[in-house]
């Protein structure tokens, strides 16, 4: 069998499926002072390494006095795509937070970290 014939014969395993990945965060926006009660939005912005990424979820976890912010991005395996920098911008909100100083920070990217007084 000719090379050429093996590679269209046969279909590779797995494509079609989605891989999903944390996405790179450049920056961050919060205000420093937010009311306890009100909801926090944290505006994200970064870049996906190639076309075939989107999107998927964004959310944020508090732990202790730390706010940890994290983008998900999706794509399906086997698709070719153009290796350019795809930018994207989100909302993250944080709801019922005490009282107190907290550290705004990124999981993956070299975003600085933000901080915050809810009073």
């Amino acid at each position: 069998m000719s090379f050429f014939k093996r590679i269209f014969a046969k279909r590779k395993k797995g494509i079609g499926q989605e891989i999903k990945r944390p996405a790179i965060i450049e920056r961050m926006a919060a205000p420093e002072k937010i009311k306890e009660g009100e909801t926090l939005r944290i505006v994200v912005s970064g870049h996906f390494s190639n076309l075939s990424w989107s999107l998927d979820e964004a959310e944020a976890t508090t732990k202790n006095n730390d706010i940890t912010v994290i983008v998900i991005g999706k794509k399906k395996t086997g698709v070719m795509s153009a290796q350019a920098l795809k930018p994207y911008e989100t909302t993250v909100e944080v709801k019922k937070l005490k009282k107190g100083r907290y550290k705004i920070k990124a999981a993956k990217g070299p975003a600085s970290i933000l901080e915050l007084e809810v009073k």
